[in-house]
């Protein structure tokens, strides 16, 4: 066979397996699309922010108008000490905690050193590092002369004002992580990823093997009872699962000092709703999926999207309503949330919790709708696969009469 015929062959046999051919030239289309659109928001906006302002002085509003006013800060609340805004940043009901302290205005004036102080939440290094930054550069803009006509009314002159506000002493403590390291931030999102794609692949094989085999129909009498079916497959790859994770963050933090802040009892839970939730997602693909091939194809084209969409790479705030819905959705997800809460803030059980039903709710969906369709797929199968009968004849046998003898 000549080099051009096989060429031509091999595109025959390309373009006459629609599948294949729709991951060849469809799929790095919609991934470009749903790359783009992900990330068409340009930079973060909206941060909450929670403020306590101690001050309550003329100067203290100008610099919290400062920071509402632009387009990555959002004052959602006030408090009335430092310890509720630093409450806040840790429970993530806030990105960023604004603190103004008391007898601000009055200790610039007689130049005392009181900074404004900034807590920042470093568990997401997307956020702290462009939070930092616009922080200091609203700060800046104040110390500038935005303010200066109000200082005037206060009987100061213009050079007096501009010399104090550039002046204006300013703190930021990134909590979790101050030293932006990516080693205590990528690791765990990478790690994530693979547990969730190891564990879709094992269980989306699970039943795809037997129905290439012939020997799904013995399922038959399961057909009323799909949770048995459920149990019997699931069961190995949920206990596996559970080892990979502990083995996975085991080796994390002690091979590679990654820091765990919190206890074992909030990522036991995390763990087992998760399990839950890949499992569910899998034995769908398994029970949709006639051959190995096609339950294959399909995790390869929701690998990248569902990291890409967890909020780790982008945070969902960021993302257009209709992409952070379903990242939502995603296990991988929920569980990321609740593994930065855990490992990198230390926080207890009830910080997890939404997370914990959201895994939970994931895991039943997906479980109910493969129980509807495992009915429809026992069916297909023995159309598919009609059982070999023996014909009889309905003739009457005939037996000779014995040879009579003499």
């Amino acid at each position: 066979m000549k080099i051009g015929e096989a060429i031509a062959d091999e595109c025959r046999h390309m373009f006459t397996i629609p599948k294949l051919a729709a991951i060849l030239l469809l799929m790095p289309i919609l991934y470009a699309v749903l790359f783009g659109f992900l990330y068409s928001h340009e930079r973060i906006t909206e941060m909450p922010v929670v403020v306590y302002d101690g001050d309550n002085s003329s100067l203290s509003r100008q610099i919290i108008q400062a920071f509402d006013a632009t387009d990555t800060f959002q004052v959602t609340g006030q408090r009335w000490n430092q310890e509720d805004v630093v409450q806040a940043v840790q429970s993530g009901e806030a990105r960023v905690g604004l603190i103004i302290p008391p007898n601000f205005t009055s200790g610039l004036q007689h130049g005392e050193n009181v900074p404004i102080l900034t807590f920042i939440d470093g568990s997401n290094l997307i956020y702290s590092n462009s939070a930092s930054r616009i922080a200091n550069q609203v700060i800046m803009s104040v110390s500038s002369g935005a303010t200066l006509q109000t200082l005037d009314k206060q009987g100061m002159s213009s050079e007096q004002a501009g010399s104090l506000l550039n002046t204006i002493p300013y703190r930021s403590r990134v909590l979790y992580n101050p030293v932006f390291n990516y080693e205590y931030y990528m690791p765990i999102g990478v790690i994530s990823a693979a547990l969730q794609q190891c564990l879709l692949l094992g269980i989306a094989l699970s039943c795809t093997w037997q129905k290439e085999a012939g020997s799904w129909g013995q399922f038959g009498v399961w057909r009323f009872s799909p949770w048995k079916l459920a149990i019997a497959k699931l069961t190995p790859y949920f206990l596996i699962g559970l080892v990979n994770i502990v083995v996975s963050f085991s080796i994390a933090h002690f091979g590679f000092g990654i820091p765990f802040a919190g206890q074992l009892l909030p990522m036991l839970f995390l763990a087992l709703a998760f399990n839950f939730a890949v499992c569910g997602l899998g034995f769908l693909f398994s029970i949709v999926s006639k051959r190995q091939v096609d339950a294959i194809q399909a995790l390869m084209l929701i690998a990248m999207p569902s990291f890409m969409l967890s909020g780790y790479t982008w945070p969902l705030e960021a993302m257009p309503s209709v992409l952070r819905i379903i990242g939502e959705c995603l296990p991988l997800t929920q569980f990321l949330q609740g593994v930065r809460n855990i490992v990198g803030k230390g926080l207890p059980l009830e910080s997890i919790w939404g997370n914990v039903m959201a895994l939970g709710l994931i895991g039943l969906v997906t479980l109910l709708i493969s129980f509807l369709i495992y009915p429809l797929t026992i069916r297909r199968h023995s159309e598919d696969n009609p059982p070999t009968t023996t014909s009889q004849s309905n003739q009457p046998v005939t037996i000779a009469d014995p040879v009579q003898k003499g």
